[in-house]
């Protein structure tokens, strides 16, 4: 739980100041300026935005604690990043500010302005540390930072300027799209693949007794409502499901409103005679695309209809938006759309110590903690084995 009663501002070297503010009780002007820094960040990050943030705050139970780590230069916001702190992060049982103010992250990124990216980046990480007894926390876990982008590199260099010692917790790579010349985003399947999508969606319009059709329909609203029914009632039920956790439908709901008001949601549906059997949901920011969910009917499944809906969203993507690019979003040790995209982009989750001597030791010297406590889980694994196997 947070340990502050009021909003107690902090001054920070070169002219910033910050605060921590809780999401759920943010002012009409408060949001403005948020929104206001989406428009100007270096990177564009949807899930950090206002849009997301804030509906996620109030429906999840644990809303009341996520906060909005935020800096401002005379009057402008120009860095933020919404913080919750956690006792264990990932397998880590440590206070932890982590950005994952949702079950998944899919992409962490803070927004930095970009007219004063690297100062605003230090500020932020200035605030963060100034604040850990306030938050709770011993160290800052950022999840799902693109590896080299200006973001992880100006927070790795504010980092350094601080005396902050940052260390790596995973890198993975996942599936990307950046926009050619002419549509040919499906030329490194090979021809035996593409000729298997043929047959699939063939042999599904057969089965359905109709052509199999793509559409966008972000502005009907009843889509998210039949796209959280259709992930429920799948193999992602018990698990990843919205459904599966108490206020994320109306989180998502929510959301999603918002950026169909904006007319930054586009809900792409794969429907054949009536019957929705795939949805990918995608939200844009700036240039970008950012494929964020996606579900499909079980009852369809040996037809591949959540690949099939992803090779059509090429098309989409190509002759329906003007995107630069799109982010896969994906989770690590996503075969499918590492496969079906051409392209890749490094992602990276970042662990910081937030000013404490014995918290940098630990964050320094992370690899070499985790490669020993691996050894010991292997050595436990071999004496608890019987005799017969140890051999």
């Amino acid at each position: 739980m947070l340990r502050w009663a009021t909003r107690s501002g902090a001054r920070l070297a070169g002219g910033f100041s910050g605060s921590l503010l809780p999401v759920r009780g943010l002012s009409s002007a408060e949001t403005a300026s948020w929104e206001d820094l989406a428009l100007r960040a270096v990177e564009p990050n949807p899930l950090a935005e206002a849009h997301c943030v804030i509906p996620a705050a109030r429906h999840q139970p644990f809303g009341a604690e996520v906060v909005l780590a935020a800096v401002w230069e005379r009057g402008h916001l120009v860095a933020c990043v919404p913080l919750r702190t956690v006792r264990r992060w990932y397998t880590l049982a440590y206070p932890v500010a982590a950005n994952q103010v949702r079950r998944s992250t899919y992409v962490g990124t803070p927004l930095l302005d970009a007219s004063c990216a690297e100062e605003a980046a230090v500020a932020l990480l200035e605030l963060i540390a100034g604040k850990r007894r306030d938050l709770g926390a011993r160290l800052l876990g950022l999840d799902s930072l693109r590896l080299g982008g200006p973001v992880e590199t100006v927070l790795r260099r504010g980092a350094q300027r601080l005396g902050l010692a940052c260390s790596p917790w995973e890198s993975w790579e996942r599936g990307y799209l950046l926009r050619r010349s002419q549509n040919a985003y499906a030329a490194h399947l090979s021809g035996r693949f593409r000729a298997h999508l043929r047959k699939q969606r063939r042999q599904l319009e057969e089965h359905l007794g109709a052509p199999s059709v793509v559409r966008d329909r972000a502005g009907d609203p009843t889509v998210i409502e039949q796209f959280i029914a259709l992930e429920a009632a799948g193999y992602k039920a018990t698990t990843i499901a919205l459904a599966a956790a108490p206020g994320e439908p109306q989180y998502f709901t929510e959301m999603c409103r918002r950026f169909t008001a904006q007319q930054r949601l586009h809900a792409l549906t794969l429907e054949c005679g009536g019957v929705t059997v795939a949805i990918l949901i995608a939200l844009r920011a700036e240039r970008g695309l950012f494929l964020i969910k996606g579900a499909y009917d079980e009852r369809y499944r040996r037809f591949g209809p959540g690949t099939l809906l992803h090779a059509a969203f090429f098309d989409f993507f190509h002759d329906h938006t003007d995107a630069a690019w799109v982010d896969t979003c994906a989770s690590p040790n996503n075969a499918t759309l590492l496969k079906l995209y051409p392209d890749r982009t490094e992602m990276s989750t970042l662990l910081f110590s937030l000013g404490t001597l014995s918290d940098g030791l630990f964050v320094s010297n992370l690899s070499s903690i985790r490669a020993g406590y691996r050894r010991i889980k292997r050595v436990a694994r071999v004496l608890a084995a019987p005799k017969e196997v140890r051999g």
